[in-house]
């Protein structure tokens, strides 16, 4: 079946993608046109990582495709990419693992079972590049991969980045990151910044998931014991507020401020900031996916209802026009906003205050009209 992908949100740098016209706000759900009529292009979806103004594509495939701002080199070289890619350019191959930062992005390539590769792009004053003093890698010719001389041993399991750092999970239960470290976010015996990929001494038990806030890491075990470790400081009880495990999760997210847990009966659990808006609103009904960008969150229920509160100030929470509740400081607040999406929604991603949602579409069903940019 074909898949259509229906983007919303902040848009400024042309991040959503091709065929939406430039605009700072994009509330209202619009489908990306299909761009390779022999390729079921959206169906192929792995991930969508988000920077600040640029966002990342990694297909089943293993290519990774960019779109949005480039303007330090984060998705293609400075020296001769423009500073804006308006539609998805492919930047690489044999990807398996990518993240963005503010202003930079990072991909992995396990090339054996012994080392895995680590690409950075961009710029980043905290080290995010890792390497060393380096923090602006605009005017390097990419055309040959740039790989870092260090590498991660073993297999990469998961990856993820705040906002000025990174950390990855291996094979054998090590951690690795770089980047800021000044509030613990890479653990306790790590400070200031950490320019290269360094291992992270204080995890007591064996990872398999990373997320990251701003300024914070979490990590988490198996499901079957939900052992988890917040890295950073007790800000906004970040920390002391963790319940004792999360058995039986289902997945894992973070916002700027606060952390959220599915678990597999449908449950959201979460903590960290709620000074702005709720982070759970009453009534919440059973969930089976979750995506959470830096301050909102997008889930679809087992019903198949796709639903979004958080700040909304750039569309990213949906068109909130008919909504009948009151909404202050632009916040979708002890409510939800349910978006209309035609097709089975079979992946949500949340980014810089950018939504998108990828749909499975019958064959005999009528296609939407076509986008500008298709015709």
């Amino acid at each position: 079946m074909p898949h259509d992908l229906y983007v919303f949100g902040s848009n400024g740098e042309g991040q959503l993608g091709e065929g939406i016209p430039v605009a700072d706000i994009v509330s209202k759900p619009t489908r990306l046109p299909r761009i390779v009529a022999s390729r079921d292009l959206f169906g192929d979806v792995k991930e969508i990582t988000c920077g600040d103004n640029h966002t990342l594509f990694l297909f089943t495939d293993s290519s990774l495709a960019g779109v949005g701002q480039n303007n330090v080199g984060q998705m293609l070289p400075d020296c001769e990419g423009p500073i804006r890619l308006t539609r998805l350019e492919q930047l690489h191959e044999n990807v398996h693992f990518c993240a963005a930062t503010c202003e930079s992005s990072a991909v992995i390539n396990t090339m054996s079972s012994v080392r895995s590769a680590i690409l950075t792009k961009g710029r980043g004053q905290w080290g995010e590049l890792g390497r060393g003093e380096e923090w602006n890698m605009s005017e390097y010719n990419f055309s040959d991969p740039h790989y870092l001389k260090e590498r991660l041993p073993g297999v990469t399991i998961d990856f993820a980045a705040g906002v000025w750092h990174y950390v990855a999970i291996q094979d054998d239960g090590s951690v690795y990151g770089w980047g800021k470290a000044r509030l613990g976010q890479l653990g306790e015996k790590l400070s200031d910044k950490v320019t290269t990929p360094t291992k992270i001494e204080d995890v007591p038990f064996r990872p398999l998931r990373v997320v990251c806030g701003k300024d914070f890491t979490y990590l988490v075990s198996d499901p079957s014991t939900g052992e988890h470790k917040v890295l950073g400081k007790d800000k906004f009880n970040i920390v002391s507020a963790m319940p004792p495990d999360v058995k039986g999760y289902k997945d894992i997210g973070a916002t700027w401020h606060a952390i959220f847990v599915l678990f597999n009966d449908g449950r959201l659990a979460a903590w960290g900031k709620e000074n702005q808006w709720k982070l759970l609103p009453p009534g919440l009904p059973p969930i089976d996916k979750i995506a959470v960008g830096t301050d909102h969150i997008l889930t679809v229920t087992k019903e198949g209802k796709l639903i979004s509160w958080g700040w909304a100030k750039h569309g990213n929470c949906g068109d909130l026009s008919n909504v009948q509740q009151e909404i202050k400081n632009d916040m979708v607040n002890g409510f939800w906003n349910e978006i209309d999406i035609p097709g089975k929604i079979t992946k949500v991603a949340a980014g810089y205050c950018t939504s998108f949602v990828i749909t499975e579409v019958e064959e005999n069903e009528p296609s939407p009209k076509k986008t500008k940019a298709e015709k």
